[in-house]
């Protein structure tokens, strides 16, 4: 029984994991992924963003060498640091985070944050010098970020960029089915077992 009693609890437990294990997928992008000069498109689209070209300079991003980042390579704007480039996540995304610089000017990077069906959601910019840490959350689901860094005297670029999928209803109506029929399973279960 109690050999019975284990193996039914491992199972369980096993199920749970796997079913939570669906639910978000968070994806980092280090860029060190492809090799220094890089134009990057659609190569992270299996991860959930693809990149386009800004309308400033009107090319894709590459990917770069910058010493002054504390890590490198990055994604930077073509020609490298002076420009702009759109994120698109191909699944909405509620949490978006990446580091961008090296900003010499204050207030001199936009950062534009859109909603999947490109509402505009938020406008930011460097509040410092160096490297920040951007991180945009608790906006609903977000589509689209444009970055530009063509007022910093230098330019800027990005890098460890991390955001989470937003569940599909179907996986959570999935999830909820499977919670729900094991725990009528196991009530069925326990009235048998008494």
């Amino acid at each position: 029984m109690k050999k019975h009693l284990f193996s039914s609890g491992v199972g369980l437990a096993l199920l749970i994991v796997v079913a939570f294990s669906g639910t978000a997928s968070a994806a980092t992008i280090t860029f060190s992924e492809y090799p220094v000069g890089t134009l990057v498109d659609n190569q992270y689209a299996g991860l959930g963003v693809v990149f386009s070209p800004g309308g400033v300079n009107g090319t894709l991003p590459i990917i770069a060498n910058d010493g002054a980042m504390p890590g490198s390579p990055v994604l930077s704007p073509n020609p490298p640091y002076n420009g702009d480039f759109w994120m698109t996540f191909t699944s909405p995304t509620d949490y978006v985070q990446f580091e961008a610089g090296y900003w010499d000017t204050l207030s001199t990077g936009v950062i534009n944050v859109y909603d999947p069906f490109a509402t505009f959601l938020l406008t930011a910019t460097n509040l410092g010098y160096g490297a920040e840490t951007f991180t945009f959350q608790g906006l609903g689901n977000i589509g689209y970020i444009y970055f530009n860094s063509i007022n910093d005297p230098a330019g800027a670029d990005i890098d460890n960029l991390t955001f989470y999928a937003v569940p599909e209803p179907s996986t959570l109506l999935l999830l909820g089915s499977g919670l729900a029929g094991l725990g009528l399973w196991g009530r069925k279960r326990f009235k048998a077992n008494s």
